[in-house]
């Protein structure tokens, strides 16, 4: 059992108790505690597990905050696109983070190198770009090979850039050669952050088979890889 389940069933022994003070404080750093663990490279059965306790405390904590009129407790949404399956456009995707105005967007993905991958790049960013709130853009990513690639990342990040800033949007690229996780991140004036775990990253849609064909610019026409994207709240 680890640091993250201990403090959950810490917290449900409290629980039991009627202690619910000392309860949902343990469910909540417990709950928050899981939430990373979720971006980590794991198993997939360990991943399971984190999921299913997630469901089960994040019921309990929010029976305890009807009672006592606690903080909100995270919230998580899973989505699990099936091989094959069609309709998944970004702005589909992000639509929940999306509708609580986040002013601050940072995209995390090791692989923008190819061309497809740059070119979902600038459709994720073309939809965070007609929210009136988004005002910053920070992406996160590795540096391309040395070569072609490497060129047309440069142009990508430079190009992209400038046109985000036509819509007063600041965009700042950072590159860390050790990263690994892909996740996207929204927090609004609030302070509410979504976070997306994505687990393919931006590179969730299968190859077209020509640029002159459905799907070329409307991404609900595409067909996606088997991948299971998690959206949670706090």
């Amino acid at each position: 059992m680890d640091d993250a389940e201990q403090m959950l069933y810490a917290g449900r022994v409290k629980d039991e108790e009627g202690k619910f003070d000392e309860a949902f404080n343990l469910y909540q750093q417990g709950l928050e505690k899981l939430m990373e663990k979720l971006k980590q490279p794991t198993s997939s059965e360990k991943k399971e597990h984190y999921k299913n306790l997630l469901n089960t405390y994040i019921s309990r904590a929010e029976v305890i905050k009807k009672k006592k009129g606690k903080a909100s407790v995270p919230q998580v949404q899973e989505i699990r696109i099936a091989n094959d399956e069609m309709g998944w456009s970004f702005a589909k995707l992000f639509a929940k983070p999306l509708a609580d105005s986040p002013t601050h967007i940072r995209i995390q993905d090791p692989y923008l190198h190819a061309r497809h991958q740059l070119n979902n790049l600038v459709a994720v960013c073309e939809v965070f770009a007609r929210s009136r709130s988004v005002s910053h853009i920070r992406i996160i990513t590795r540096t391309a090979p040395p070569g072609d690639q490497k060129t047309q990342q440069q142009k990508c990040m430079r190009d992209l850039g400038d046109s985000l800033a036509e819509r007063q949007i600041t965009l700042v690229t950072n590159y860390s050669e050790t990263l690994h996780d892909r996740e996207i991140r929204f927090k609004n004036d609030n302070n509410v952050v979504w976070v997306a775990i994505l687990g393919r990253g931006l590179d969730m849609y299968k190859k077209l088979p020509s640029w002159f064909c459905l799907g070329a610019t409307d991404y609900t026409f595409r067909k996606c890889h088997e991948v299971t994207v998690t959206l949670t709240r706090g």
